[in-house]
């Protein structure tokens, strides 16, 4: 005589596994949001020591400030950015994809990028300085 498994039995292994999901997809979608703060963090902080690095090496060759950081057409995907500070550009993306840690330029003179499908953080290049002007809270989690 073969004994199977009693609805008991399959109840319980089911919830054992629903519950070990839940968890692992929580700790999946907080390691994705953590990288992609990460990446902003690092993006940023390469941004202003580019910036701050051709600011001075214009100083000393007595050549003018900064005035553009690319030439880079606005709210297109696919574009390099930054390329006149960086030696590896950034990629761009566009308003209707918002590549979550991906750029979008905004205007001639800033910048935006996605945390999460509705946060974002929104910076301005004006006076050699690439400052956010977006909530002051988010601003202060990226500095």
């Amino acid at each position: 005589m073969k004994k199977a498994f009693s609805l008991i039995e399959i109840i319980i292994v089911i919830v054992v596994i629903s519950i070990i999901a839940s968890f692992l997809i929580s700790k999946y979608a907080t390691t994705i949001n953590s990288t992609v703060k990460t990446t902003v963090k690092a993006d940023i902080a390469l941004i202003n020591s580019a910036i701050s690095k051709k600011n001075t090496k214009n100083i000393l060759l007595n050549k003018a400030e900064i005035t553009y950081l690319d030439n880079a057409i606005t709210n297109q995907k696919g574009l390099e950015i930054f390329d006149n500070i960086l030696q590896v550009p950034l990629i761009s993306t566009n308003l209707s994809q918002k590549e979550l840690g991906k750029w979008i330029k905004m205007s001639k003179d800033k910048y935006r990028v996605y945390i999460s499908k509705q946060e974002f953080l929104e910076y301005r290049f004006k006076n050699d300085i690439f400052s956010c002007v977006s909530d002051l809270k988010l601003c202060k989690e990226f500095e």
